[in-house]
């Protein structure tokens, strides 16, 4: 097969997350329709309508293509392109009428993403990347935080879905962000989160349980804005991971802070 022109697989993929993200946008009003709840999650009517959307588009272009999304998968051995979907990331966000959330999609070359969008609707904010490319928001180069210290950074991070389990390191852990950072901030859309990393409107951001759907876009998009991914696979959960953002100048601390409590 063909090597696919960088350019035009960026184009589709912020066309299918733009078009997930306006229809959850447009359907705003149906926001508490859930497919189902959980004790700290819930699943969306919108999540499944979205990915769908943002399917279409995609296969529109790219038929043979496989899939890979936070609701559905369709997978395809055959093709070395595979798309990755977040279609509402920040559900819980979203549901609640809170304004940050946002729509990932990343395509991935032999397992390695090669361009992402994340659109985030609300803020009329389109990251976009590809490994040839340096990192955009709506279409200006954007770039890291200088911040050289942890202790003056601005640290996004987020909890665990089943706190009801979560370990005693894991919670040591969000204590020592907090002691050793500037501010620990949680805003509950790990995508976003990502991006704003790359902006440089904070210096990093950390989360121990989250799936490849959640960073695949955003982490690209750090990178090409000179931002530092680390990612620590779970066992027991072939998409989950540890993941850790940064600038060039934090990154090694907050690799320490994890190593200590793992």
């Amino acid at each position: 097969m063909n090597d696919i022109p960088l350019s035009h697989l960026l184009d589709v993929a912020i066309c299918a997350a733009e078009a997930a993200g306006k229809h959850a946008m447009e359907n705003k009003h149906r926001r508490q329709e859930a497919n189902e709840t959980f004790e700290h999650d819930i699943k969306l009517v919108l999540d499944v309508e979205c990915q769908t959307i943002a399917e279409k588009v995609i296969a529109g272009e790219f038929p043979e293509h496989g899939i890979l999304g936070e609701e559905d998968a369709t997978p395809n051995a055959a093709s070395s392109y595979e798309w990755v979907i977040d279609p509402i990331d920040g559900t819980m966000n979203f549901s609640h009428g809170l304004e940050y959330w946002c729509s990932s999609v990343a395509v991935r070359r032999n397992h390695k993403v090669v361009a992402g969008c994340v659109f985030a609707p609300e803020f009329e904010s389109y990251y976009t990347a590809h490994i040839e490319q340096p990192a955009r928001l709506n279409g200006d180069d954007i770039t890291v935080s200088k911040t050289e210290r942890l202790s003056q950074s601005m640290i996004l991070t987020g909890l665990s879905k089943n706190m009801e389990n979560a370990s005693e390191p894991h919670l040591d852990l969000f204590r020592m962000l907090a002691v050793n950072t500037k501010k620990l901030r949680i805003n509950g859309a790990a995508a976003l989160d990502i991006c704003r990393v790359a902006d440089g409107t904070c210096d990093g951001f950390f989360e121990t349980d989250i799936h490849l759907w959640d960073y695949a876009a955003a982490g690209l998009i750090a990178e090409q804005a000179g931002a530092t991914l680390a990612t620590y696979s779970h066992k027991n959960d072939t998409h989950g991971a540890t993941v850790l953002c940064a600038n060039p100048h934090i990154i090694e601390g907050l690799r320490a802070i994890y190593s200590r409590h793992i």
